[in-house]
């Protein structure tokens, strides 16, 4: 502890899942220490949130999905809304991107 309080932030990083601290030592440039803070992840998606997910990631439109999985459009506007929610993104083009390997 006595390390970290003698020391500065020189960056901290958002990524996914976490936040990155780089710190320096207030007394000493040669003395670096680099921290990953993890943050909790989100709740798995269920079976049908992720087969949603899945043909979104196809571009299929809420229509061809709702028909697809034999369940109304509104069923799968909300389904969206808690893959969104869950896995942190806006739109369809950052769920590809956070789903792609």
């Amino acid at each position: 502890m006595r390390l970290v309080a003698a020391c500065r932030p020189i960056a901290i990083e958002e990524r996914p899942g976490g936040v990155l601290f780089r710190l320096q030592a207030n007394d000493d440039a040669n003395v670096r220490l680099t921290c990953v803070l993890h943050l909790a992840s989100p709740a798995p998606l269920t079976v049908a949130e992720a087969a949603v997910a899945g043909l979104l990631c196809e571009s299929r439109t809420l229509a061809q999905i709702a028909h697809l999985r034999g369940v109304s459009v509104n069923t799968i506007k909300s389904q969206v809304r808690q893959v969104f929610r869950k896995l942190e993104v806006d739109s369809r083009v950052a769920l590809v991107r956070r789903l792609a390997p």
